[in-house]
């Protein structure tokens, strides 16, 4: 499936910038499945506006708090919830 090649190409390249680009993939796809599964499990819907060159990106988290995994510590609160 798509997810699982993404996860493939960020496991298997080295670079950073490439690993992001699959990362925004991989997220376009899984958010809108967990988001129609119905479950007990809270996540939030976070997302990014400076991400993908500044197109934003979305990704899934179990806590409130942000913590963006496209920058890390250089930009580690950049974000907000938005589901």
């Amino acid at each position: 499936t798509k997810s699982i090649e993404m996860l493939d190409a960020i496991a298997n390249n080295d670079n950073l910038e490439n690993q992001r680009a699959h990362f925004v993939i991989l997220n376009e796809n899984i958010v809108p499945i967990a988001m129609s599964i119905e479950n007990s499990t809270n996540y939030y819907i976070q997302k990014c506006p400076m991400a993908n060159n500044n197109k934003g990106a979305v990704w899934l988290s179990m806590e409130e708090e942000i913590r963006n995994p496209y920058y890390g510590d250089a930009m580690l609160t950049c974000g907000s919830v938005i589901d």
